[in-house]
């Protein structure tokens, strides 16, 4: 169970795009710190990390580029039983 989420993700703040992949935490954080010293991170640096597994980020990579989605629509839960057992929370 412990090497079933093993890829983590670290996507830019507005959720669009995945600037860095990697195998463990402190590697993605080191990506991350580099970036930012280097200048070339947009919004000060700001990114949101993620936490899945393989087949996941294959689904996701694929979603995105096959139908040009942003990493937030990609990524986001799909399904009959997702759908019905959610509730559409915008007014």
């Amino acid at each position: 169970m412990l090497r079933k989420y093993d890829v983590f993700l670290a996507v830019d703040y507005f959720n669009e795009q995945i600037l860095f992949t990697a195998q463990s935490s402190g590697e993605l954080t080191q990506k991350i710190i580099k970036a930012i010293e280097a200048g070339v991170l947009h919004n000060e640096g700001a990114v949101r990390m993620y936490r899945t597994s393989q087949d996941s980020f294959d689904a996701i990579q694929h979603l995105m580029s096959a139908y040009n989605l942003p990493f937030h629509e990609a990524a986001r839960p799909k399904g009959k039983e997702y759908e019905s057992q959610t509730i559409n929370t915008v007014g």
